[in-house]
């Protein structure tokens, strides 16, 4: 086999299996979102968004809330960061603080991020999508406009 083929063959592979483990982790973002909704219902507020991340069976390391304004990119709403190496330690979501009064609005943000906390670098933007709209019972279509909406509001033209 040729140098040139055996390079072709080895980015095919790489390919598959990137997609692969994407799909497996979009399938059980899917059924992770499906099973915190059966357990806590079909009014997820804020308060139960709450008690959704101290339950390790949903959300699997610890997770804090802040809202702060420093560090928050443009076109970001918020970000989430390890508290330390070590994932048992906990991440912080941190929400831009102009939501900080926003209760109607923080389960479809905390949420979103949430997915960093589960799944780690493996976890996309379609991801969260899934996540956070399977867990509220919204259209996906919906809820991606709903957090771009969010967003542009933070960042006007």
């Amino acid at each position: 086999m040729s140098e040139n083929t055996m390079e072709q063959k080895k980015k095919r592979v790489k390919k598959r299996a990137g997609k692969v483990v994407h799909s497996m982790v979009a399938q059980h973002a899917m059924d992770k979102a499906k099973e915190i909704r059966a357990r806590y219902g079909p009014d997820i507020d804020y308060s139960v968004v709450l008690q959704i991340l101290d339950d390790r069976r949903c959300i699997r390391y610890p997770l804090e809330v802040r809202f702060v304004s420093k560090g928050i990119e443009p076109g970001m709403f918020g970000k989430t960061e390890a508290v330390s190496e070590d994932a048992s330690e906990g991440y912080v979501v941190s929400l831009h603080k102009s939501f900080e009064d926003r209760p109607d609005v923080l389960p479809a943000l905390i949420l979103y991020q949430s997915v960093l906390v589960n799944y780690g670098d493996l976890a996309t933007a379609d991801d969260a999508e899934l996540f956070g709209s399977t867990v509220l019972g919204m259209d996906r279509e919906a809820y991606y406009e709903q957090i771009v909406a969010l967003t542009d509001s933070l960042w006007p033209d």
